[in-house]
């Protein structure tokens, strides 16, 4: 097979799902629209993951470990960020199973492959893979918490996990593709510091952007109800 073609069909895959991401986006929030349109976003996310081995084995270069480490991790946090964004809607209702034992594993492999991809980051001196490392730590140790914990939810914890896994997938949409335009149309001798900063000012906009509808939606950042502070002068468990 030739390596241009497996290129091509991710280039393919990864416009249809930067249309679908925007589609659903600017919908109006829970109507059939939307719902079909991520549901299709979802699928497209998942479909990418699977046309990026061939992209990167069949690539002209020697045989490198840490590519596979990079393959890896890059499929297992986008194969989870989907899963989080789906299952938190479909399953809202449902805390258990939405925190269920595919999370408690998949969480702890998240986390351990991120702080993998962070050490090798610096140790390497790769920007990119520094960068990149966030995902894991973040979503990983968030899944770990709240998996752990026993604390009340908040009322719409699902939705916090669902807008925080979307825009999540938006930098893995965004990141690369800003980048390889730049690249293109700009400058084509950019390097790897140049990747991470994109990727990085990708990820500033992200957090803007969760931001904003957090607010509007009245969506924590965390998922669990916060313990009223306790009446000045009056300790914990103290009765007046």
């Amino acid at each position: 097979m030739r390596q241009d073609v497996p290129l091509w069909s991710h280039i393919a895959v990864g416009g249809l799902a930067l249309l679908l991401f925007w589609a659903t986006l600017l919908s109006l929030k829970g109507s059939l629209r939307h719902r079909r349109s991520g549901r299709a976003f979802f699928l497209t996310m998942l479909a990418s993951v699977l046309t990026v081995p061939p992209v990167v084995l069949m690539r002209p270069v020697p045989f490198d470990p840490g590519r596979i480490v990079a393959l890896v991790y890059l499929s297992v946090c986008v194969g989870t960020v989907v899963t989080l964004a789906w299952t938190a809607i479909r399953w809202k209702d449902q805390p258990e199973r939405f925190r269920g034992p595919h999370f408690r594993v998949l969480g702890p492999l998240l986390a351990a492959l991120g702080a993998v991809v962070l050490v090798a980051g610096l140790v390497k001196g790769d920007p990119v893979a520094t960068v990149l490392s966030w995902v894991g730590l973040v979503f990983g140790g968030a899944m770990i918490h709240f998996a752990r914990s026993r604390a009340a939810l908040h009322p719409r914890w699902w939705l916090s996990w669902h807008v925080s896994a979307v825009f999540g997938l938006f930098t893995a949409v965004h990141g690369t593709l800003a980048f390889v335009v730049w690249r293109a149309l700009v400058a084509p001798d950019t390097d790897r510091a140049d990747a991470a900063a994109w990727h990085a000012g990708v990820l500033v906009i992200a957090l803007l952007m969760r931001t904003v509808v957090g607010r509007r939606r009245a969506l924590p950042w965390g998922f669990f109800e916060r313990t009223p502070a306790p009446v000045q002068g009056q300790s914990l468990g103290h009765q007046p």
